[in-house]
């Protein structure tokens, strides 16, 4: 005579899915919100200021890139293009202020707020920024 063992499942995830403890508790669902909410607390203002930071960097290569021009101009021609220009992008109004035949100064102006302010770039290389020294580093 043959004896075969008798092999039982065991199902341990029985008491966690049976009738009695479907879904979640309100305590439960609770924490989970202020879990979340304390993290969206936290990662909003610092994107924000990483967003500043990239517009700022942005208006700064805009300042660089018109200056670069303007130095071909005046290595083509002997003198800096005389009169006014502006063009506006998503952040900054870039605008050349004041042009004339040796001298030049461009300002990036923020559409938002920015705590550098308005931005400028001269002939010379001579960068400032309006409300805050550290802002062109």
């Amino acid at each position: 005579m043959k004896i075969t063992p008798k092999l039982e499942v065991i199902n341990v995830l029985a008491p966690i899915f049976s009738g009695k403890n479907k879904g979640f508790t309100l305590i439960e669902l609770l924490i989970v919100i202020a879990i979340i909410g304390i993290l969206v607390a936290i990662a909003v203002p610092s994107y924000q200021t990483h967003i500043q930071k990239a517009n700022r960097i942005a208006a700064q290569l805009a300042l660089t890139k018109l200056a670069q021009e303007f130095e071909r101009a005046n290595a083509r021609e002997g003198s800096y293009p005389a009169g006014s220009t502006s063009s506006t992008d998503t952040y900054t109004f870039l605008a050349v202020t004041s042009a004339s035949a040796n001298t030049f100064t461009i300002t990036a102006t923020p559409k938002g707020s920015d705590e550098c302010g308005v931005l400028t770039i001269t002939q010379t290389g001579e960068t400032t920024s309006s409300s805050s020294s550290g802002c062109w580093n």
